[in-house]
């Protein structure tokens, strides 16, 4: 549950809309299409940098009545009662402050910042302004997740030994390029790890409620350099990324990203119980999946799951039961400082 400065708070809203101000058209596409979704809100404004053609494409697919390039300035307007940032991770600092700086409900994309640092100041900022503040983690929605959450918190699996975590994904799997923003280290903050492994960190630390540190980060940048419609790029972000990291209840993991794996998409979650084995495969797109369980003396169980939207907002704003797992502020800090101590820890293969 969240309390808006004007008053109004995120359970059971009836009629009453919230005005959204959505700021980014690449995947804030996605967070049209679930803002849409809900009864209680509505976008009055989509925000863009440089794109006005795609900007009113899309406002006029979701129906929304007016785009702006200067979205601090509609922050301060006062004509929205909240703000979805979708822009690059270094391009956010300022429209997050001022959006906590206007008392708005903030919903930002992960991750958060580009690092640890900055990301536990907006936190900070956040809790002064005493203004509710939401990270993307959909995963924490999907209902095969959910369902593998409440088996390992009932301890059905035993004492837990060990998770494998794996992402794979296709969009960055050639040399070119639609993101040149994803390959400068300043604005993106890491590359797979940031795009990809800040979701499997959050996994791991809400589906087992226990720290972990990270151990060792092995990464590869695939492509040293990228085309873009405008020209070319160095590719200063990772592509590919294994780490081991170890838990504070005496567990270890593995966790593999990479957004180079050609024609490949997929996440797999194994865990190891000392009693028993759960394994979960999801398809990254629409977020079905198939749940095999194995548990010594018992007949081994598997569970298919159809597509789940995973719609945070409708989570945020109360339409659905899911609130309470909706990824805060100090939950982004938390898997952001994963992501640095990853960085921190990396090697590099040696190449002939």
């Amino acid at each position: 549950m969240w309390v808006h400065s004007k008053g109004f708070i995120g359970r059971g809203f009836g009629e009453l809309s919230v005005k959204f101000a959505v700021v980014g058209t690449g995947f804030g596409a996605v967070h049209l299409s679930w803002l849409t979704e809900c009864r209680s809100a509505s976008v009055e404004v989509l925000c863009y940098n440089n794109d006005d053609s795609r900007a009113r494409q899309l406002a006029e697919k979701h129906g929304v009545g007016q785009i702006s390039s200067d979205p601090v300035a509609v922050i301060r307007s006062g004509s929205v009662d909240a703000v979805a940032v979708i822009a690059p991770p270094g391009a956010r600092s300022e429209i997050l402050t001022a959006a906590l700086d206007a008392g708005l409900l903030v919903v930002c994309d992960k991750p958060l910042s580009v690092d640890a640092g900055s990301a536990e100041t907006l936190l900070r900022q956040a809790e002064k302004a005493g203004v509710a503040g939401f990270v993307t983690f959909q995963w924490r929605l999907n209902r095969a997740l959910r369902q593998l959450r409440t088996m390992l918190r009932e301890g059905r699996l035993g004492r837990l030994v060990a998770l494998d975590l794996e992402f794979h994904h296709d969009f960055l799997s050639g040399p070119r390029t639609a993101w040149p923003w994803r390959h400068d280290r300043r604005v993106a903050g890491a590359g797979a790890l940031a795009d990809q492994g800040v979701h499997l960190f959050d996994t791991i630390l809400w589906l087992t409620g226990t720290p972990w540190s990270v151990d060792a980060c092995r990464t590869d940048t695939v492509f040293a350099s990228r085309q873009t419609p405008h020209g070319v790029v160095d590719g200063e972000t990772e592509d590919v990324a294994s780490l081991r990291l170890s838990g504070g209840a005496g567990a270890s993991a593995r966790i593999f990203v990479s957004r180079v794996s050609a024609g490949y998409r997929s996440i797999r979650i194994l865990v190891q119980g000392e009693k028993g084995t759960a394994v979960l495969s999801l398809d990254p797109d629409d977020g079905s999946g198939n749940l095999r369980v194995s548990v010594l003396k018992q007949p081994v169980e598997v569970t298919e799951f159809g597509p789940d939207a995973m719609n945070v907002y409708r989570a945020i704003l109360g339409e659905d039961a899911d609130a309470a797992d909706v990824a805060t502020f100090a939950d982004a800090v938390a898997a952001q400082k994963l992501v640095d101590q990853a960085l921190s820890r990396v090697t590099h293969p040696e190449r002939d």
